[in-house]
């Protein structure tokens, strides 16, 4: 495009005269603030000389103020001439300003189109490449460094490829870690879906699987000392109840809790013999089983080896 019209420095002059700003007989004043100053210099109100102090006070405030006024009057008139040139150069600016609105709105326009083309095709670049990685192109968020105007093919290409890379490591550790947890957690008979849930990139295994050993041993602690209880309750009611007939009567309530028949004969006992040939070990091993089933017996003959 051509421009028909050129604005240079030359265009864009201004008249301006340095002012200088003094103080006439500043000598002779400063003279005059300073006796002041001594006069009153080291002056500090008591009870008696509280009134004196107020007067001393109000003249030096009087004088600040008088000298302010006379800076404040000076500066005023010195800003008028810029204020008026800055009047001149913001109606100026304004004029340019407006014709350039729709010039930056229809730019933002296109770069926006552009951008959104340049999404579109990395958009693209994912679904072919992320299931060659085993990810779901989904849960890629594109970065808007992807879609600058300087993003190669070939960068944007290895970017992805590193990602879908470490994003695939990280997916297979969280589905190794899973399998140990879910296994771990039936080998303890606990519950898996609290302990798969605090899995994450983070993780100790080693940790977790110690925590699941943990809840296990008080889970079975909690139901041992449940059973336990209630095995001291079913003995303290024993102790409780007495037979009257064919009754079972809690001796503290009168309650009856077994109308049932009750046979107390000792069981039938009942006689057999038989060899068994067999290691010692197995052979200590019966007969520690008889032991513990309180069961009369008696050896006939020690053991004695048998042929092969």
């Amino acid at each position: 495009m051509t421009n028909e019209v050129e604005l240079t420095q030359n265009d864009f002059t201004v008249t301006f005269q340095p002012s200088q700003i003094s103080i006439n007989n500043f000598d002779e004043l400063k003279a005059k603030i300073n006796g002041y100053a001594k006069k009153y210099d080291g002056l500090v109100a008591t009870d008696e000389s509280l009134k004196g102090a107020k007067s001393a006070r109000a003249e030096l405030n009087k004088l600040i103020k008088t000298i302010n006024d006379k800076r404040i009057a000076v500066k005023r008139d010195y800003d008028e001439p810029y204020n008026d040139f800055k009047r001149d150069v913001d109606e100026l600016q304004a004029t340019l300003k407006s014709t350039i609105e729709p010039i930056e709105a229809s730019i933002k326009t296109i770069q926006t189109k552009q951008r959104d083309e340049r999404t579109l095709k990395v958009r693209e670049l994912i679904n072919r490449m992320a299931p060659e990685y085993g990810v779901d192109p989904k849960d890629i968020k594109i970065e808007r460094e992807w879609t600058n105007k300087s993003m190669t093919q070939i960068k944007l290409t290895k970017i992805l490829k590193d990602g879908f890379t470490a994003l695939k490591n990280k997916q297979d550790m969280f589905e190794k870690n899973k399998r140990v947890v879910e296994e771990h957690c039936e080998y303890k008979n606990v519950d898996s879906a609290g302990w798969i849930a605090q899995i994450n990139d983070d993780t100790d295994i080693n940790q977790l699987l110690a925590e699941i050993d943990k809840a296990a041993d008080d889970k079975q602690k909690a139901e041992q000392d449940k059973k336990n209880h209630q095995e001291y309750i079913n003995a303290i009611s024993k102790v409780n109840q007495s037979k009257i007939g064919n009754k079972i009567i809690d001796q503290e309530t009168g309650e009856v809790i077994d109308d049932e028949v009750i046979n107390d004969d000792k069981p039938e006992q009942y006689a057999m013999s038989f060899e068994v040939i067999a290691p010692k070990s197995v052979l200590k091993e019966i007969y520690q089983f008889i032991d513990s089933k309180n069961a009369k017996y008696s050896v006939l003959s020690n053991p004695k080896k048998v042929g092969d």
